[in-house]
């Protein structure tokens, strides 16, 4: 289990480097203090992309409240900010462990329905800088490097094709990957426990 969210986290950070780096060579960037892609009803995610979220609730004692809010059905994303916090821009609470798909969002391309290489983003984005999204598309379609979106859930699905393939409302997976989170930290060998392999990741990076 350990390995499986290390190795997430892993293609995480090559996502966020490469999603990054388009953003700065097409100067597209999201509204300031928009969450409107958290807002959208029917969002659904993999169990996969949400493990490393769920570890930091474990490992943090936060996952108790997290399971008792999923038990309400809330509408949104329990990770949704229900206020903006002064000096933080609003949108995730849990910006380091967001899933995969709100990492992709706004700054991935793919495949439109003429095979035409295409910015994943939002109408917003696009009426807000007409000219930037503009040459972008025209860009990526001469060559200009996007992160794919199906290259990075490839790159999950042969971490564990399982977990890769379960899709569901965003809460729901957010609830199983707390739940098999949990289950494996209760359940592991005593002398496992002494040694966390992804805190000793952290501490050396």
């Amino acid at each position: 289990m350990l390995d499986k969210i290390r190795n997430v986290e892993q293609v995480f950070k090559q996502l966020d480097k490469e999603t990054e780096k388009f953003g700065n060579w097409s100067n597209l960037k999201c509204l300031t203090n928009c969450n409107l892609c958290c807002m959208k009803k029917g969002l659904e995610a993999n169990v996969l992309e949400f493990l490393p979220l769920a570890y930091y609730l474990v490992k943090n004692n936060l996952h108790e409240a997290a399971l008792d809010l999923l038990e309400t059905n809330p509408e949104h994303c329990i990770n949704l900010a229900k206020s903006q916090i002064p000096g933080h821009t609003a949108g995730c609470s849990n910006y380091e462990h967001r899933g995969m798909i709100c990492r992709l969002f706004g700054f991935s391309g793919i495949k439109d329905k003429n095979s035409k290489l295409a910015v994943y983003t939002c109408s917003h984005m696009k009426n807000e800088y007409p000219q930037e999204f503009k040459s972008a598309m025209e860009r990526i379609n001469s060559g200009m490097e996007i992160p794919m979106v199906t290259d990075f859930y490839y790159q999950i699905y042969f971490i564990d094709t399982h977990m890769a393939n379960d899709y569901n409302p965003i809460n729901v997976s957010i609830r199983k990957a707390i739940e098999k989170v949990a289950y494996y930290l209760a359940n592991k060998p005593e002398e496992q426990q002494t040694i966390d392999p992804i805190i000793q990741t952290e501490k050396k990076d």
